[in-house]
């Protein structure tokens, strides 16, 4: 017996020496900002929304073209004239140079421009709320963690007590067994439930570094960097009122912010999918310049150049129905924009009511689980003196020590879903920045 209790101590034991500095929330969400790959991936992508956000993205502004060419041909050539003269060559030579600057502007183009211009600062703004909606639900998984760290470091102190408490019967049950005045039955019971309670802090540091890779990858820390939060008990904060807490969604809400400029941004759609039934207005004007050389032809060289100037009106009349039928699914598409706007509100207001509810009742049910801990540990001290008198036998001595495990274990779980309820709520209303930063 003496060699498994030695075992098992180590093990705990090896767990256990590793230290390293207590880091805040704090420190963890400002590594989390610097460092995690998809809030960089996100920023990058509003950058980009902000630089195709320029009049010269939208069609508004001209063009300018160079272009220009230069070849040779070696033709044989034969040509019989109406006079009865011929005139032919064996691989004459024929050049060709053009060189042309043209600039073209779309002056009209059924409105298309400004549905354009309108879109691309839609989105711009949800580029930018992308980002800042991703940076919320980061800060919120990250303060999520860290509370939950916590929780499942005091969950460990709790197996840890319990485990003291398994090993002081142990010890018990040992001296009287040693002296002749205990049962073999106890001190194998006493010895069970002993490893059992080993087991059970074994598994839950392993639960422990589990939760610390989860959170070393969000920061994007080397994964197995060890972690150390404080011990505190959980401090909470006050919440405001159902009506305050669903004002502060249809204000602040990034998710319900995006739907709405997802309905802007179908609607602009709408407005350039109906500008294909106007015409199309250009006016280009520019320089051209063209020389060509012939060893057999009419003409020995030939150029022309000088300026060009003119206007194109193109306006189509009839293309199979295609304009009207995009028309008409682009109408259901922001329909469906609308409608999935309605629902997502539809959706984080009940997420709100159902959360708000939820930490009333935790509220009352914390009060009810103090009380249980505070009357379980009397009990306990009770028994404990007990069992050291032989007035109790160690199997309700067992069951004292599991009710207190129980009662403390209801309201340490009680306490997180609580600050994880209040987490929550405060991304759901938009404040999880304010409140954690």
């Amino acid at each position: 017996m003496k060699q498994i209790s030695v075992k098992i101590v180590a093990i705990i034991m090896v767990f256990t020496v590793t230290k390293t500095s207590a880091q805040t929330l704090q420190e963890m969400i400002n590594t989390a900002l610097a460092n995690n790959y998809q809030i960089n991936i996100v920023k990058n992508e509003a950058q980009i929304a902000t630089n195709n956000n320029v009049i010269g993205n939208t069609g508004a502004l001209p063009t300018v073209d160079l272009n220009g060419t230069y070849f040779n041909s070696f033709n044989n050539t034969k040509q019989e004239f109406a006079d009865g003269s011929v005139r032919e060559g064996s691989s004459a030579k024929n050049t060709n140079l053009n060189a042309t600057a043209m600039a073209n502007w779309t002056v009209f183009n059924g409105f298309s421009v400004y549905a354009k211009r309108s879109q691309l600062g839609y989105l711009e703004e949800l580029g930018q709320l992308n980002s800042k909606f991703y940076i919320e639900q980061t800060v919120s998984d990250i303060v999520t963690a860290y509370h939950q760290l916590v929780y499942e470091k005091q969950l460990l102190n709790n197996y840890q007590q319990s485990l003291n408490i398994s090993l002081f019967r142990l010890n018990l049950e040992k001296k009287r067994k040693a002296i002749g005045a205990g049962k073999a039955m106890d001190f194998g019971q006493a010895l069970v439930d002993y490893q059992a309670d080993s087991i059970r802090l074994i598994g839950q540091e392993n639960t422990i570094k589990a939760l610390q890779i989860e959170i070393n990858n969000i920061l994007n820390n080397q994964l197995e960097q060890p972690l150390q939060v404080s011990d505190e008990a959980f401090s909470f904060m006050a919440i405001p009122s159902k009506d305050s807490l669903l004002q502060n969604v249809d204000n602040a809400n990034q998710q319900l912010a995006q739907q709405r400029l997802q309905e802007l941004i179908a609607e602009t759609e709408l407005r350039m999918a109906k500008a294909n039934r106007y015409p199309k207005i250009d006016l280009f004007a520019g320089y051209q310049y063209s020389k060509s050389t012939s060893a057999v032809g009419f003409f020995n060289s030939n150029q022309t150049y000088g300026p060009t100037v003119g206007v194109s009106i193109s306006f189509n009349l009839y293309n199979g129905g295609a304009t009207n039928r995009n028309i008409k699914n682009t109408k259901l598409y922001t329909e469906n924009a609308s409608l999935t706007k309605q629902q997502v509100n539809q959706q984080i207001n009940a997420d709100v009511l159902n959360f708000y509810n939820e930490y009333k009742s935790i509220t009352t049910q914390i009060t009810l689980a103090k009380s249980n801990v505070a009357e379980m540990t009397k009990v306990y001290q009770t028994a404990a003196a007990q069992l050291k008198k032989g007035a109790i036998n160690g199997y309700d001595f067992r069951l004292t020590q599991l009710s207190l495990l129980n009662s403390e274990l209801t309201l340490m779980q009680l306490q997180f879903a609580l600050k994880a309820i209040e987490i929550n709520l405060n991304r759901l209303s938009g404040r999880v920045l304010e409140v954690y930063l």
